[in-house]
C-alpha cells in the first residue's frame, strides 16, 4: 500500500499543462492587446490593427496604410491553493507583449500577428504547495523522517505566429483566411527536502521540460448591414500539438512514475467560434457584445496516468460579454467592459498550480489619438474567480489584474 502512495502524492508534480493567463478556455487564451484590456469584447473590431486576431475580415473596414500596433501587458496574480488547513500561494508577476501588422490597400488586405495563445508566464510556490506537499508526505511515509522545506516553479508559453489575408467583396461583405503557427514550450522544476530518512537528508528533485509545435487555420467573415451595425465571426480550427518531455532532473527515489525522456503525448489546442455585434448607438456610444465558444470536446488530449485529475475529462467553455465605448472628442474615447468565463472543467481534474476557475472580469480604459497616425491605448481589468472545492479536499483561489498599455502607428 505505501509503493502505491509514491506515485499517488508525486502525481501533481506533472503539471505540465499549465495555463498562466486568464480569460478563455481550458487552453485558449485572448487577451492580447491593450483595445481588449479595456473592452474585454473585440470579436467586431474594425477600429485597430488588432482586429488581426479578432475580426481578421473586420480590418477591410480600416483606412488603407500599413499599421504596426504593440501592446505590453504587465500582469498581477495571485494564485493559491489550501490543503489540510495550510494555504499555499504566488504572486509571480508576468509581463506579455503582443505584435499586430497590417496592410491594407482598396479591397484587399494582409496581415501578421505574433501572440501567446495558451498560457504565457511563471508560477513560483516558494514555499511549496499541495503538490509539493503530498510528495513529501507521501515520500517521508515510506522513507521515515519529516517534511522540510519544499519549492514548485513553472513556466509555459505557446507563441502564436498568424499570417493571413482579408478581401472585401462588396461594401457589405469582407472574409479573410489566415494561418498560425505554434510554437509550444512548457519548463517545470520542483524538489521536496526530507530530513532524517533511513538515507539520511534528502532532496528528491524534477526539473524538466515539454516542447511541441502545430498549424492551424483561421477564418474570417465580417458582416456590415448598415453604417451603425457590423457583425464579425471568426473560426478557428483546431491545431493538432504533440508535447514531447525533456528530463534534465529526476532524483526522486524509483523516479517519479510517468516521467519518461522522449515521451510524448496529444495536446491539441482546441478549435473555437467567435462572434460580435457591434452597434453604433449614436456618433459618440458605441455597444458592443461577444460569444466565444471553445470546443474542447472536439479534442482527444492523452491523460497522463499518473495525475490526479483526468485531462480527457471536460466540456466545452464559453465566454460572453458586453461592452459600451463613449467617444469625448475627436482625440478621447473611454470604455467599459464585462465578460462572464465558463471553463468547462470539473474541480477534481483542475491543475493545482493554476485552476482554471469560472470567472466574472470587469475592465475599463482610455484612447487618445495624439496625432493622425499615431494611437495610444491604456486598459485595466480585473478578474473575479470562483471558488472551487475538490473532492480531495483542496480549495483553489485566484486572484488576477492585468494592465495592458499599446501604441499604434500608421505610416501612409
Amino acid at each position: 500500500m505505501k509503493k502505491f502512495l509514491v506515485p499517488l502524492c508525486v502525481a501533481g508534480l506533472l503539471v505540465s499543462s499549465t495555463s498562466f493567463l486568464f480569460a478563455g478556455g481550458i487552453e485558449n487564451k485572448h487577451n492580447w492587446s491593450a483595445e481588449y484590456a479595456r473592452t474585454l469584447n473585440r470579436n467586431a473590431a474594425t477600429d485597430s490593427a488588432d482586429a488581426v486576431v479578432y475580426n481578421p475580415a473586420g480590418v477591410m473596414s480600416m483606412e488603407d496604410g500599413f499599421y504596426v500596433n504593440l501592446t505590453g501587458q504587465y500582469v498581477i496574480k495571485d494564485y493559491s491553493n489550501t490543503f489540510a488547513g495550510t494555504e499555499f500561494d504566488t504572486d509571480e508577476p508576468d509581463f506579455i507583449p503582443s505584435l499586430f501588422t497590417l496592410y491594407k490597400k482598396d479591397n484587399w488586405a494582409a496581415y501578421g500577428a505574433v501572440t501567446v495563445v495558451v498560457a504565457g508566464g511563471e508560477v513560483d510556490y516558494k514555499d511549496g504547495n499541495t503538490t509539493t506537499f503530498m510528495l513529501g508526505q507521501g515520500l517521508t511515509s515510506i522513507l521515515g523522517g519529516s517534511l522540510g522545506d519544499h519549492h514548485l516553479k513553472g513556466e509555459s508559453y505557446f507563441i502564436g505566429y498568424t499570417l493571413g489575408g482579408a478581401y472585401a467583396i462588396n461594401d457589405v461583405v469582407s472574409v479573410s483566411l489566415g494561418a498560425r503557427y505554434v510554437d509550444a514550450s512548457r519548463e517545470f522544476k520542483g524538489h521536496a527536502t526530507l530530513l532524517g530518512t533511513v538515507y539520511g537528508d534528502i532532496r528528491p528533485s524534477v526539473d524538466y521540460e515539454e516542447t511541441g509545435h502545430g498549424w492551424g487555420g483561421i477564418i474570417g467573415v465580417n458582416i456590415t448591414p448598415t453604417e451603425e451595425l457590423n457583425i464579425g465571426l471568426r473560426y478557428e480550427t483546431k491545431t493538432s500539438i504533440d508535447l514531447r518531455t525533456d528530463v534534465d532532473t529526476d532524483t526522486v527515489p524509483g523516479g517519479l512514475p510517468g516521467l519518461v525522456d522522449g515521451f510524448k503525448r496529444n495536446r491539441d489546442m482546441p478549435a473555437l467560434l467567435g462572434l460580435g455585434v457591434s452597434y453604433k448607438i449614436n456618433p459618440k456610444i458605441r455597444v458592443e457584445t461577444n460569444f466565444t465558444w471553445y470546443l474542447n470536446n472536439d479534442v482527444d488530449w492523452d491523460d497522463n496516468p499518473v495525475t490526479m485529475g483526468d485531462e480527457t475529462q471536460k466540456d466545452n467553455g464559453y465566454d460572453i460579454g458586453i461592452a459600451c465605448e463613449y467617444t469625448f472628442n475627436p482625440k478621447w474615447k473611454g470604455s467599459l467592459g464585462y465578460m462572464y468565463t465558463e471553463v468547462g472543467i470539473d474541480p477534481d481534474n483542475m491543475k493545482v498550480e493554476t485552476p482554471e476557475l469560472n470567472a466574472n472580469s470587469i475592465a475599463g480604459g482610455i484612447a487618445y489619438k495624439a496625432t493622425p497616425s499615431l494611437d495610444l491605448n491604456l486598459g485595466v481589468i480585473y478578474t473575479f474567480y470562483k471558488d472551487a472545492n475538490t473532492s480531495t479536499g483542496i480549495k483553489y483561489e485566484k486572484d488576477v489584474t492585468l494592465i495592458g498599455a499599446g501604441i499604434q502607428y500608421k505610416f501612409k
